[in-house]
């Protein structure tokens, strides 16, 4: 879907197996982003979207195939070549994984241990370059004000503002979200997720987020890959797609006799509101017709 110029991320026949698992995390998967595209990875639990994003920024090694990230083999990368990698990676996880007893400035500023040597105890001994940048992300995401706040004192969904502002002290060119929102209430994932959609239009980021939401992802990405049992089963752009059409797709990624029976339910409620709508606005139609004709008689 994009040509060699512009493709960040190229995925060909990529096959993981865990040691003594009976079946495979991901299959065959082969898959290619461009430059500023927003993807969502759409499946249900176990369907190998976590899978498949470690494997972008080499957290995992495939058993089979192979993975081009930005124009580097993954899998043949270690030491210095593979932490680079990862340093144009940012990561935001489904957990935050903020460190709590620290400040929320501290913990930004861990987004930047990368770039630099030793170890570091402390906002001071962070150069102050890196003390005004980390502030800069944080008055991006709103939370400039909680700078020195306690990072565990904060709400889900100020903690994952926080992880947003780490990632992006890398200055990333992709961006990795792993189940963002899945811990939020839906206000705070909103909030969330438009903030990411945001700095990423921004930034011209490329984004892959994997996501469970139908409606989110709808909302949200450029365009849907849907997984199931570890294998791609759907890959479409998000344009004009309709509600029908998208439960359509999330029963292409079900896989239980309850989660099909579920999408079923939804499938059969939007039939009949697309056809109520339909009567109503005939009718409508209609009554305006007849109004038109009293009129000119």
């Amino acid at each position: 879907m994009t040509n060699s110029d512009t493709t960040v991320v190229r995925i060909e026949g990529l096959g993981k197996t865990y040691p003594g698992a009976a079946f495979s995390a991901l299959t065959g998967v082969s898959l290619t982003v461009g430059r500023g595209e927003i993807v969502v990875l759409l499946g249900l639990s176990g369907s190998g979207k976590s899978t498949l994003l470690r494997h972008i920024n080499g957290l995992e090694t495939p058993t089979e195939g192979t993975v081009v990230s930005l124009g580097r083999d993954v899998s043949s990368l270690t030491g210095r070549a593979l932490r680079e990698l990862r340093g144009q990676t940012g990561f935001i996880f489904q957990q935050f994984e903020i460190v709590g007893p620290l400040t929320v400035l501290e913990n930004v500023l861990t987004g930047a241990l990368a770039t630099l040597r030793g170890p570091r105890i402390g906002i001071l001994t962070y150069p102050k370059s890196l003390r005004l940048k980390a502030l800069g992300h944080l008055d991006r995401v709103g939370l400039l004000d909680r700078a020195y706040q306690r990072a565990d004192t904060l709400s889900g969904g100020q903690q994952q503002r926080v992880a947003i502002a780490r990632a992006l002290m890398q200055d990333p060119e992709i961006l990795l979200a792993d189940e963002p929102v899945a811990s939020l209430d839906p206000e705070s994932s909103s909030q969330v997720m438009a903030l990411i959609r945001e700095i990423a239009a921004e930034r011209g980021l490329t984004v892959i987020c994997s996501l469970h939401q139908v409606e989110i992802a709808l909302g949200w990405g450029d365009r849907i890959v849907g997984l199931r049992a570890g294998e791609v089963v759907l890959d479409t752009r998000t344009d004009n797609l309709t509600r029908e059409q998208v439960m359509e797709i999330y029963g292409r990624v079900a896989t239980s006799t309850t989660e099909i029976t579920a999408v079923e339910v939804e499938l059969s409620q939007a039939r009949e509101e697309l056809l109520s709508e339909e009567i109503q606005r005939s009718a409508l139609e209609r009554l305006g017709e007849n109004r038109v004709t009293g009129e000119a008689q």
